[in-house]
Order: C-alpha cells, then structure tokens, then sequence
C-alpha cells in the first residue's frame, strides 16, 4: 500500500481533529495501514475517549538506536470568521492545499510517514525508525505527555524530527510554556461599607503588580531571547455592589533553559506574597539543541547542500511544540524541528500549505534519515 504526501495529506485534513476531539484514533487509523504494510508495528496510546496516539517502530524489539520522527494530527477550531473553502475538504488550488490543518501540521505529519515509508526497506539491522503522530498538542502536548511517559512506546530514540510548519527551515529551538493561575481570598461586605470587608481583588492587583514591575528579561539565551510575562487575565467578584471575596489572574510565561520553569514559578509565588495561592495550569519546558551536537551538524550540513549554501545558520522559534514532550523524557537527545508550511498560516481562516513544500519536506526526510541509517541517498529514492 503506497501514497503520494498530497494525497495523505488530503486524507488527513478530512478527518476533524479539533482538539480537544475524538476525531484523533479515526485519523490515526487511517494513515496506519501504510505503515503497517511498510513493516511498522503500529500501536496505539489511547488517553481519553476517542483521544490517541499513535507509535509504529520498525524494531520494536531490537533495542537499537532509532532515528524519531514525530508530530501532531489535532487542529484548533475553525474560528468565528467564514472560510472560503470546506476546511475538511482538502481542496488544492493554485498550488496550495487548503484545509484547518494543513499546515499545521498535517501536511508535516503527511511527509514524515511518507519518508518513512519509502525509507523502511533500507533501514539495516543495528538503527530503528520510528514514527510517533500525536494527539492533544494544541491542548497543552497531552498526547505527547502521555506517549513518552511509557518507556515501551517511547522506544530507544537517539535523535528526533519534529514536522511542525518552519517553512522548510531547520530550527534547532523553542521556548517553553508555563501558564500560571493566581488565586486571593478575602471577606465580603456591602460596597457601600467597604472597610468592612477584605477586598480580594485589590489583592490580586496588588500582587500582579509586583509580578509584572519584575524584570524577568534579565537572563537571556543567546538565541531563543529572554523569558517573557504576561498577564492574561483577571476576574473578580460576583456583582458590582459588593467586596469580592475572590480574585483570579491567570500569568502566561515563555520561558528559556535557565533559569528553568520551576524557578520561574518560585519566584512568582515569591513576588506575589503569601496571599495568593498559585496553580499551574501548564509547564513545557523550552527544547534547546545545540548547531554544534553532531547529529544537529550533520542534518544541517544536508540542508545546506540541498539549497546550495555553506552553512545553515540555527533558527528558533516562540511557540511551543510536541518536542517538550520529548526533551522533559529525553534530556540530551538532539531534535531537529523542520516542515512544511509558513508558520504565520497556522490557527488562520483559510489555513493552507504549499504542495511544493510538501514534497520538498519529504526529500529532505529522506536525506536525513539515509545519512541516520548510513545508506547511499539514492537508494531511497525521492517524493512521489
């Protein structure tokens, strides 16, 4: 059983995957028959109704080093905004394939199972393939989360692709996620008598304030930048003529490796004062991959060539993906992050992906993972 990445990319963005879905193990299902057929052994994780995972290794039980290529299958919604095209319908126009998901991210999910298909074959005895397709990423990674949690999918990974859309540009970095939930209590009283009461959400604001006169900008890495904050929001109070007795705010932060989320969240709590009660609504931790790691150089060195230039100088972005998973349970494993589509073009109206980039994607899959398996390049071929 073959297919060309367009049309299992099609195939995919027919599926409705808005996260949180159960529309995730039917989409699962219908791309695992090719890996199947391919010589995979395909799994799934489920963890939630309707809510999956999906491992397929090619020897599971060899304990040999695998080369992982990973991603997501779950959407956001489609938006208040009419779109122009049937978001599920995988229509191509104009050379773009047009659909919630597209480009974010499966049309990236497409290529990494169609390289690793054309690719098995050739795979030798002492290196593994595997190919992990998450749920739940856009709810917080909680399908990754779950994933690597078992040591029996998670498999012997020793380097990881991760397909999130970066136009086709090898980035080695992200920062991470830390969304935080403030809470103050106080006593209720008449607002015309407001010595009588405890006002809550005067606390908060006061709390916050501390929070954000903060500079946290202060130590910053040298290519994701400094860790941001930002306060998102803030609710008080059940009607306008009475002291709150309760206020919550809500802090995103977007972290980098140090001084590390658990730090960050101390020094927060520490700011605000003992009056506020902290939650932490998510922790994903930022993913750094040095451009010097051998396995980072080499993959690069590939791109390089492919697009006739020297080098490739190391690129990182702001928003978190499926590779915090990976890093929180494989500390030193290199990951590459590369796929197709514009990154502006995810969560849009009218989301699409260029069907070049798609097959472009899949060449270059195929380049790195014959250089992870020390084969001759053409013997795997090219996109189809």
């Amino acid at each position: 059983m073959t297919m060309d990445v367009l049309s299992l990319a099609r195939l995919l963005v027919g599926y409705d995957t808005i996260s949180p879905s159960s529309g995730e193990r039917a989409c699962l299902e219908a791309a695992a028959p090719l890996l199947r057929t391919a010589g995979f052994r395909v799994r799934f994780d489920d963890y939630g109704p309707g809510r999956s995972n999906l491992c397929a290794q090619l020897r599971p039980d060899s304990g040999a080093p695998s080369l992982c290529l990973a991603g997501h299958i779950d959407t956001v919604p489609l938006g208040s905004a009419a779109w122009s095209v049937d978001p599920f319908a995988g229509e191509v126009r104009d050379g773009r394939l047009f659909g919630r998901g597209a480009c974010d991210m499966k049309g990236g999910m497409a290529a990494l199972v169609c390289a690793a298909v054309r690719a098995a074959p050739f795979v030798p005895p002492d290196r593994d393939l595997c190919v992990h397709m998450y749920g739940g990423e856009e709810t917080g990674c909680e399908g990754s989360f779950h994933l690597v949690a078992d040591p029996s999918l998670l498999g012997h990974p020793a380097a990881v692709v991760v397909g999130e859309p970066t136009d086709n540009l090898p980035l080695v970095g992200h920062k991470g996620a830390l969304w935080l939930r403030g809470e103050t209590t106080g006593r209720t009283a008449h607002a015309s008598m407001p010595e009588q009461g405890d006002n809550a959400l005067l606390t908060a604001m006061r709390a916050a304030g501390r929070i954000l006169a903060h500079d946290f900008t202060r130590q910053a890495h040298p290519h994701l930048g400094p860790t941001t904050l930002t306060a998102t929001t803030m609710h008080a109070g059940l009607n306008i003529n009475s002291v709150p007795d309760s206020a919550v705010f809500t802090l995103d932060l977007r972290t980098v490796p140090e001084p590390g989320n658990a730090a960050l969240a101390a020094a927060v709590a520490a700011l605000a004062g003992d009056e506020t009660r902290f939650t932490t609504l998510l922790d994903v931790p930022p993913v750094w991959s040095s451009p010097d790691d051998p396995w980072i150089s080499r993959v690069t060195g590939l791109w390089a060539a492919r697009h006739g230039r020297r080098n490739a100088a190391p690129g990182t972005v702001q928003f978190f993906t499926d590779a915090a998973a990976i890093r929180s349970a494989l500390p030193s494993v290199p990951i590459l992050i590369y796929g197709p589509g514009d990154p502006a073009m995810a969560h849009r109206t009218d989301e699409f992906c260029p069907v070049s980039q798609l097959f472009e994607a899949v060449s270059f899959y195929l380049d790195v993972i014959a250089d992870w398996c020390g084969v001759d390049r053409a013997r795997t071929g090219d996109a189809a």
